[in-house]
């Protein structure tokens, strides 16, 4: 996924401590912008929004009227940071600034926009950049993960007898029950691929597998407008045996590995006809990774 640095906009407009509110209102009027970083000698020491304007007489100085305590994010961090610390700190807008250089600021609008690029539109679930996006930022956080990967038991068949409008029926329902199930705090959900869900978790590996289980127990159970039972198969991979990992690794290269392992488990699953199958060194050798045994969580 890009880091927020692409929604920055050419020019940047500052305002120093020193100015009016009344000069501030007129810059951000004149550039039909919502807020100024103030800066004095270059040094961030607030910032002035339309709101802040609105409360205060346009004689007054921006030092009496502007908000001190500043939330500043890196140009590189991604999506998902700039998006948690707008709702963890329930404001509007982020500064962007690189080693004490203020670089622009950033709208709780436009994150919002930007992450709708990475919604899948029939399921409302993340897309798998986002997936892959959490996951990574979880391994450098010094985090142990698990993912789970499901798909839908002969789901082309279904398509085949019932069409495919009734497929997607089952797609947004089957998300719907993911949703219901999945804790955001510790579970991030995608849709991966046509029928195929992942989610990457920060709980253990059988923690994991409990949510699997309970998971494919309530699609078994939902009542489907056809005659048609639907089943899950769910592979799982990860969290165990951090210490085996190699630390210097690329966290995107491990990633793509554990994500290839629960996949070749799901299709393991399948075969044994059993629902869920944990990915193991030793029923997944025939893996064309060669590092699965290094990689594995």
């Amino acid at each position: 996924m890009l880091s927020i640095r692409h929604l920055l906009s050419e020019k940047l407009y500052t305002i120093p401590s020193s100015a009016s509110v009344r000069l501030a209102a007129a810059i951000m009027e004149q550039h039909h912008i919502g807020c100024l970083p103030v800066v004095d000698e270059g040094k961030l020491v607030g910032i002035i929004t339309s709101r802040d304007i609105r409360r205060s007489h346009p004689n007054r100085l921006v030092a009496d009227a502007m908000t001190k305590k500043v939330i500043t994010i890196r140009p590189s961090a991604s999506l998902w940071e700039a998006y948690n610390l707008l709702l963890q700190h329930q404001i509007e807008r982020l500064v962007v600034a690189d080693g004490g250089t203020v670089l622009g600021v950033i709208t709780k609008a436009q994150v919002v926009a930007e992450f709708g690029k990475y919604i899948d539109p029939l399921t409302t679930l993340y897309r798998a950049e986002i997936f892959y996006q959490r996951a990574v930022e979880l391994l450098e956080g010094g985090y142990e993960i698990a993912i789970i990967f499901l798909d839908i038991d002969n789901f082309g068949l279904i398509n085949k007898e019932y069409g495919h409008v009734y497929g997607d029926i089952i797609l947004r329902r089957t998300a719907e029950i993911l949703k219901t199930v999945v804790d955001i705090k510790q579970d991030t959900l995608c849709r991966y691929a046509g029928d195929e869900f992942a989610i990457v978790t920060t709980r253990s590996l059988a923690k994991a597998k409990e949510l699997a289980e309970t998971i494919i127990s309530a699609v078994a159970q939902e009542k489907w407008p056809c005659p048609v039972t639907i089943t899950l198969s769910a592979g799982i991979s990860g969290g165990r045996r951090s210490s085996l990992r190699n630390l210097t690794e690329n966290p995107g290269y491990i990633i793509k590995h554990l994500v290839n392992m629960a996949s070749l488990a799901s299709a393991k699953a399948k075969k044994l006809n059993t629902p869920i199958f944990v990915a193991d060194t030793i029923e997944l050798r025939a893996s064309p990774f060669n590092c699965c045994e290094r990689i594995l969580g």
